[in-house]
């Protein structure tokens, strides 16, 4: 969420030191002349130049950090920052680029301390309010994050990532309670309600229907789902069948569901509240683009790239938004449309895997290679690209990736190529136990397949 060119403003002149000093007066305003036309690198090498010869000025320390931080030098940016700060610990400019490095540098939990601060001393500065907001947010303190864009939305209704950043935190403390539920009351009629109210958002009324009516065999009276049935009646063209749930559901005698249920349903309706005024605004690209991630968090893939299409056609040269578009089609596994995508675009990993998943290993193997010596601590290409050795005979290399991705494996489907891989190559006593560790995670997930991906038939009351 965070541009350099934003934050100019904010650079210092620092001329009352110069006044004596006409050449450091006239490399001062050449500093400031170089930030405002974008020529970081040769404003921070002025700004460090003028730090040696007036040592100790919190202002110029200030400059350079903002200079290094707008070069892409966020590391180099924090020395000069922290300085400025230990000289002047109420420098708001510091604070503020401080917390911007940090972010910029992957360290959101680092970022919120000085955003802070500097919120403290302009409680209405909607930069401020806006990246602290997503540095709260990736560091996992969503509430605190929903809090801050919030009071944005409040001071600027159409600020787009302001509506985009509350409806994510909103979704997130939904999601933590989801899964609170989940480890506390493992299918539970209330568990079955949440999961169904996720796939009707989504389109997919048969998987909500059976998972609503699997809630009513626990809890024949749990309130809203009479109601959410007849919705899904009504969706799917059945009036009278709906009449007949709107009927059971005013008859209902519900008990009170618990807090963390309640609670991840408030914030699951607040999160489409936030994410229906960002739809709501004026079309532009990057309204467009905040959507798509949006839906692409949710799993709504086919209209994640739906979203992207759009922004795409408001903004055609976007190579940004077009990797993202391939990334949508890929994750909906229309493999067929995002080849020729992946292909210009040359992602590797999500090339790769489609050609894998096109019945190619042979073309998907180097692909696949060059995505995990370019992440190599990611486990998905080593998961791909052993599927892909494991195709080709290739078992020995298949083994040694397969066992870097076996913490991501949440079906049993890579211990089960482990098994494969071992037994090809004679080794049957490690082959047996991987197949057991794969029948095991099988059994497992079976009965939460099930609940997630069979679909049933919309039925009669």
């Amino acid at each position: 969420m965070t541009s350099s060119g934003r934050y100019l403003p904010f650079v210092l002149l620092c001329g009352l030191a110069f006044a004596q000093r006409e050449d450091l007066g006239q490399k001062s305003d050449r500093a400031a002349q170089a930030m405002s036309a974008g020529r970081f690198e040769e404003a921070a090498t002025l700004y460090r130049q003028l730090n040696l010869a007036l040592p100790g000025n919190a202002g110029l320390l200030t400059n350079l950090g903002l200079a290094l931080h707008s070069a892409g030098k966020h590391g180099e940016a924090l020395v000069p920052l922290r300085a400025a700060l230990k000289l002047d610990p109420n420098s708001e400019p510091a604070h503020i680029f401080l917390g911007l490095a940090h972010l910029k540098l992957g360290e959101p939990a680092k970022a919120i301390d000085p955003l802070t601060r500097a919120l403290m001393a302009d409680p209405a500065n909607k930069i401020v309010l806006l990246e602290l907001g997503d540095a709260l947010l990736s560091a996992g303190r969503a509430e605190e994050a929903a809090i801050h864009f919030r009071k944005l939305t409040g001071l600027d209704p159409k600020h787009p990532k302001a509506w985009q950043g509350l409806g994510l935190s909103h979704l997130a403390i939904s999601r933590r309670a989801f899964e609170t539920l989940e480890k506390t009351m493992p299918d539970s009629p209330y568990w079955y309600v949440l999961l169904a109210d996720s796939k009707a958002e989504q389109g997919q009324y048969r998987t909500a229907f059976y998972l609503y009516k699997k809630a009513l065999e626990a809890s024949p009276s749990i309130a809203g789902v009479h109601a959410a049935l007849a919705g899904i009646y009504r969706k799917t063209e059945h009036g009278d069948w709906a009449a007949i749930e709107d009927q059971r559901e005013k008859e209902s005698r519900p008990g009170r569901p618990p807090n963390v249920f309640l609670k991840a349903k408030r914030h699951g309706k607040l999160a489409l509240d936030a994410f229906g005024h960002l739809a709501a605004l004026p079309p532009t690209p990057e309204i467009h683009e905040l959507m798509a991630y949006a839906l692409r968090i949710q799993k709504r893939h086919k209209e994640s790239a739906e979203e992207f299409g759009r922004a795409l056609e408001l903004d055609p040269g976007n190579r940004r938004l077009k990797e993202e578009l391939a990334r949508s089609l890929w994750l909906y596994r229309d493999y067929d449309a995002a080849r020729p995508l992946l292909e210009r675009l040359n992602l590797s990993f999500e090339l790769g895997d489609t050609l894998l998943q096109l019945q190619q290993p042979e073309s998907a193997i180097p692909h696949l290679e060059t995505a995990v010596k370019r992440a190599p601590a990611s486990l998905e290409p080593h998961a791909s690209l052993a599927r892909a050795y494991v195709r080709v005979n290739r078992h020995a290399d298949a083994v040694e990736h397969l066992k870097i991705a076996l913490p991501s494996d949440g079906d049993g489907s890579l211990h089960f190529q482990l098994s494969r891989a071992y037994e090809r190559m004679g080794r049957v006593v490690e082959a047996a136990q991987a197949r057991a560790k794969y029948e095991a995670i099988a059994a497992r997930d079976q009965a939460r397949r099930l609940a997630l991906d069979q679909e049933r038939q919309i039925t009669a009351p």
